[in-house]
């Protein structure tokens, strides 16, 4: 019994913990230069008056707190050029729905297996404390980058659905908005990974140390 989870142990230790990737819409002041298919555009801006009104309420808010307040001839930029991002910003949505569905599923695999087999352990007499308290610590993480990552989706699809040329401001602010939140999901996604290898695989090497180790009298 020893032996097996031993392996147990082995199996989660190279379970990956894979890094987010970058994902950004192009800024609509200085980078686009394409223009968006009507069929794509129409799609994404297609929304219910609920839609629409939240939408102006979240963009409020960003303006306010990031005290975006553009000059003449930056808001005239943006409204020239931000129809061809929101084409962009459009398929950064997939993109970003993609990561969600993988890391998901990544996060939840390695909380699961840890899980079992720190059950796996208390049931053979091994005390999990340390184990039990970092797989806590792990989920808290976990939960912190799904909070941000909903965060920057908001703002990513509010850019896409918003009426940009009427408020450039607030174009400005959302892309400001998604670029922090970006910021954000990276650095929890570099915590999660972090931390799975920097503290919890030395502990699962030292638990398997243990159980591999011989002891006199002891069952094998």
């Amino acid at each position: 019994m020893k032996r097996i989870l031993a392996l147990g142990i082995s199996a989660v230790l190279m379970m990956p913990v894979f890094s987010m990737a970058t994902v950004l819409a192009e800024d609509a002041s200085t980078n686009v230069t394409t223009t968006p298919t009507t069929t794509t555009a129409k799609t994404e801006t297609e929304t219910s008056a609920d839609d629409t009104a939240s939408i102006q309420a979240r963009v409020e808010k960003r303006k306010a707190e990031l005290k975006v307040k553009l000059a003449a001839a930056e808001k005239l930029k943006i409204q020239t050029k931000c129809k061809a991002a929101q084409g962009l910003v459009s398929s950064v949505k997939g993109r970003v729905q993609g990561i969600e569905t993988s890391r998901t599923e990544v996060y939840t695999n390695i909380v699961n297996r840890l899980t079992d087999l720190s059950e796996k352990l208390k049931n053979k007499g091994a005390d999990t404390t340390a184990l039990d308290s970092d797989i806590t610590a792990l989920q808290a993480k976990i939960t912190t980058f799904n909070t941000d990552l909903a965060t920057y989706k908001q703002s990513v699809s509010d850019l896409a659905a918003m009426d940009c040329k009427t408020d450039p401001d607030g174009f400005k602010a959302s892309l400001l908005a998604a670029r922090t939140s970006l910021d954000a999901v990276n650095k929890d996604s570099q915590a999660v990974k972090a931390y799975v290898n920097d503290t919890i695989k030395p502990l699962l090497k030292t638990i398997r140390a243990a159980l591999e180790t011989p002891k006199t009298g002891g069952s094998q």
